[in-house]
């Protein structure tokens, strides 16, 4: 069976907002505000604190915008091999959530802890490890390897977005590495920080996942084709 990586990028078509100038204002916009707003933080951590706590406002958008990107990605990637997309977002998205922040007995506390005892179960880690990494292997390197070369909107966004959510993780382990000499004030802004970008990388996930790959003229034409094959009704 001779494997072609074209043939696994079939359905990632191009999303609204992909390769446009509005997309490019949209972009330049999102990173002013995004500096802007990691400098307040930075500035004034105390103030920022309380959109940065467990179940806040900073979370609530992170878990947000990740369970967004997984139920966008299930819909507009179809099929087995691209599967491990939407279901990456959602674990990520319910990792997310702590059921402590609500009320015992409510709804979201019920559904969090459902899920908690899901998750734990052996054969279902088994099946959701088989599928990402079998999607990963499969579908993903091929697939990541041909956009990098393409330099596609999509893949530029998940990197970045990547890189935000390495340098959030560098920051929680600086910070439990040098808890001890670093002062309250600054373990704050660390923390504040890092809750940030976070954020930001959950952002720039959806948006990747909603710019989508792009059609290339090849594929263009070949539709253009097919449609005047088809007579005329009128």
């Amino acid at each position: 069976m001779t494997f072609k990586a074209n043939d696994q990028v079939d359905g990632l078509s191009s999303g609204p907002v992909a390769d446009t100038g509005v997309a490019r204002l949209t972009i330049w916009f999102a990173v002013l505000s995004g500096v802007v707003l990691l400098g307040a933080v930075g500035i004034w951590p105390e103030q920022a604190l309380v959109f940065n706590q467990e179940g806040g406002l900073f979370e609530t958008i992170s878990a947000a915008c990740l369970f967004a990107a997984g139920v966008a990605a299930l819909w507009r990637y179809p099929g087995v091999t691209r599967l491990y997309i939407g279901l990456t977002f959602l674990l990520l998205a319910e990792r997310e959530l702590e059921e402590s922040v609500y009320s015992e007995g409510s709804l979201p506390f019920l559904i969090l802890v459902g899920l908690d005892a899901v998750l734990d179960v052996t054969v279902v880690r088994v099946v959701l490890a088989c599928v990402i990494l079998g999607g990963v292997i499969w579908h993903g390197i091929p697939t990541g390897w041909r956009a990098v070369k393409q330099r596609t909107s999509f893949m530029i966004v998940f990197i970045v977005a990547g890189c935000l959510a390495v340098i959030a993780q560098l920051l929680e382990e600086f910070t439990g590495l040098h808890s001890d000499a670093l002062s309250s004030v600054m373990k704050t802004r660390l923390f504040v920080l890092e809750e940030t970008l976070e954020m930001f990388f959950s952002i720039g996930i959806l948006a990747s996942v909603l710019i989508g790959w792009p059609k290339s003229k090849s594929d263009e034409t070949s539709h253009d084709k097919d449609i005047r094959a088809f007579p005329d009704p009128s």
